[in-house]
C-alpha cells in the first residue's frame, strides 16, 4: 500500500476516536495493565488537558476522570516505541484493561462491554484501511471502498446493540454515521487530490461516482452537538467538502487558490446552508483553520471582520481573535520569540545567541518519519550549499518527549548541526512548540541576522527554493 496513504490514513483514523462531548459530573475509574512492553510512563489526553501517569509496581496504571458526559480518552506512550489507544468512558464506569495498546486488549467491570466493542470497532477499521491496494483501484473503486469499510464499523455497533448501554448505542449510532462520511471524503487528503498526485491527473479527472451524493446524508442540526463527533464533521470536515464541490462546480478544483480565496469560498458555502450556533461555530472553525496556513494573517483579516462579526458568537469571536494575535506574533517582520534550550552537552542556548546570522530552525521528533526523512535525504545537500557561510545556522529544535530518543536518532541519522531540545509532555506539547504556533511536524522557520521572523512556515530542506529562501534572507 501506498507509504503516504498509510501515514494519511493512520493519522485520520486515530483523529476519528479522539474528542470529546459533555449535567452532573460523575467519576470514571480505569486501571490498565500494559503487556509485552513497559514504558516509563503513558501519557493521558483528556479534553485538551494532558498529563502523564506513573506505573505501580505491578505495571498497572490508575486512572481517575471527572465528566458529566460520554467521554473519549487517548492514552499512549512515545517510548521505547510509540503507540497508543482510545477508551469510550460513560459517567461511573469501572474498567479494567489488560492490553498491549496495538492488537489485543480484555477489559472487565463496569463498561466492559462498551469497551470491548468499541475497541473492536477502531481495530477491525484501522487493519482493514492498511489492507487497501490502492494502486490497484480507480477513484470511484477507493470511494466504495471507504463507505464499505464505515458501514462494518455501524454493522459491528448493530450486531452488538443488546450487549453496549442503550446511552453508547445512541452516541455511537451517530458517531459511526458521521465517521463513515468522513472515512469516504477523507478531508485531510481528499481522493481526487491523492489520485492528482499519485497519477499525474487533473484532480477534476479523479472525482468519484456519486461523491458529492455525500450531501444528501448530512443533517445540520444543534440538537446533535453533544456528541463530539458530530461536531468535529460539521465545524471542519462538512465545509471542506462543500468548498470541493463549490469548486469542482465553477471548473476551480484544478486551480490554486490563495488560503483567502479558498477560505472566502467555504465561508460562502458555510453562510448559504449553516444557521445559528452551527453557523458560528462553522464560521470561526474556517477562520481560525485560514489564520494557520496564512504565511501573513493579515491578509485574512478582511474575511474576519466581515463573517466573524456577522455571524459568530462572542465565545467564538474571541477565540478567533486570540488565535490572529497569536499567530500575528509570528508574521514576516516580527521578532522571533527568543528562549532558551539545552543542548546535546546538556548547556543553555538561547535564540539570541545566534543574533547577526541567519537561522533556518527545523522542528522535528524522532517519531516523525517525515522529518527523518528531510534530515537524511534533503538536508545534507542544503547544508553543502553553505558550508562554506558562516552566517548560516542550521539549527534543529527536537519536540520529544524522550532525551535518550533525540539522542539515538541524532546519532543514527548523523544530523549535522546545532542540535536543542524542548521537551515535550506529549506529542508537541512544549512552550516552545506553542510559542512558534507548531501544530505539525515537520516545520521550517527561517529567521533573519536582526532575530525577526523572514518566513514562518518555510519550505523544507529537499526543495530547491529552500536555497533561495536562505539567500534572499542573507541579502537583508
Amino acid at each position: 500500500m501506498n507509504k503516504l496513504m498509510k501515514r494519511i490514513i493512520i493519522l485520520f483514523v486515530l483523529s476519528l476516536y479522539t474528542g470529546l462531548a459533555f449535567a452532573q459530573q460523575a467519576e470514571s475509574r480505569v486501571v490498565i495493565e500494559l503487556t509485552g512492553i513497559k514504558p516509563d510512563s503513558v501519557w493521558v489526553a483528556d479534553y485538551g488537558d494532558v498529563f502523564y501517569a506513573k506505573p505501580d509496581k505491578y505495571n498497572r496504571y490508575t486512572l481517575h476522570f471527572k465528566h458529566d458526559k460520554p467521554l473519549k480518552v487517548r492514552i499512549g506512550f512515545d517510548f521505547p516505541e510509540k503507540r497508543n489507544t482510545t477508551l469510550f468512558l460513560e459517567q461511573g464506569d469501572n474498567l479494567q484493561m489488560t492490553s498491549d495498546f496495538d492488537k489485543t486488549a480484555t477489559f472487565k467491570g463496569k463498561g466492559s462491554a462498551n469497551a470491548e466493542v468499541f475497541f473492536t470497532i477502531k481495530r477491525d477499521l484501522e487493519e482493514s484501511y492498511l489492507k487497501i491496494e490502492t494502486n490497484k483501484l480507480t477513484a470511484s473503486e477507493l470511494f466504495n471502498k471507504l463507505l464499505e469499510l464505515g458501514q462494518h464499523s455501524i454493522d459491528i455497533l448493530e450486531n452488538n446493540k443488546q450487549k453496549v448501554t442503550p446511552s453508547f448505542y445512541q452516541y455511537q449510532s451517530v458517531s459511526l454515521h458521521y465517521d463513515k462520511l468522513s472515512l469516504a471524503f477523507m478531508p485531510m487528503a481528499p481522493i481526487p487530490y491523492l489520485y492528482q498526485v499519485w497519477f499525474n491527473k487533473k484532480a477534476s479527472e479523479c472525482i468519484p461516482d456519486h461523491y458529492w451524493d455525500i450531501q444528501q446524508q448530512v443533517r445540520l442540526d444543534e440538537k446533535l452537538l453533544d456528541n463530539s463527533d458530530y461536531e468535529s464533521f460539521i465545524k471542519v470536515i462538512y465545509p471542506i467538502f462543500l468548498n470541493y464541490k463549490f469548486r469542482a462546480g465553477q471548473g476551480l478544483l484544478d486551480s490554486t487558490l490563495s488560503t483567502e480565496a479558498n477560505t472566502k469560498i467555504t465561508l460562502g458555502e458555510i453562510e448559504k446552508l449553516y444557521k445559528g450556533k452551527l453557523r458560528s461555530m462553522a464560521v470561526s472553525s474556517s477562520l481560525m483553520l485560514a489564520i494557520e496556513r496564512a504565511k501573513d494573517v493579515n491578509t485574512v483579516k478582511p474575511l474576519m471582520d466581515y463573517y466573524m462579526v456577522k455571524y459568530c458568537s462572542v465565545e467564538d469571536q474571541k477565540s478567533v481573535m486570540k488565535m490572529y494575535e497569536d499567530y500575528n506574533k509570528l508574521s514576516p517582520g516580527k521578532m522571533a520569540p527568543d528562549f532558551i534550550l539545552k543542548n546535546l552537552d546538556g548547556k543553555d542556548i538561547s535564540l539570541s545567541d545566534f543574533r547577526g546570522r541567519v537561522l533556518y530552525i527545523d522542528f522535528w521528533a524522532s517519531w516523525c518519519g517525515p522529518c527523518r526523512g528531510e534530515m537524511k535525504n534533503g538536508a545534507p545537500k542544503l547544508h553543502a550549499k553553505f558550508k562554506d557561510n558562516p552566517d548560516v545556522v542550521f539549527l534543529y529544535i527536537s519536540l520529544d518527549s524522550s532525551t535518550d530518543a533525540w539522542k539515538k536518532a541524532i546519532d543514527e541519522d548523523k544530523i549535522e548541526g546545532i542540535h536543542l531540545l524542548s521537551q515535550a509532555t506529549s506529542g508537541l506539547n512544549t512552550p516552545v512548540a506553542k510559542a512558534f504556533n507548531i501544530s505539525g511536524i515537520p516545520r521550517y522557520v527561517i529567521i533573519g541576522r536582526d532575530g525577526r521572523i523572514i518566513d514562518n512556515d518555510a519550505p523544507r530542506p529537499s526543495q530547491d527554493i529552500t536555497q533561495d529562501k536562505i539567500n534572499e534572507a542573507l541579502a537583508k
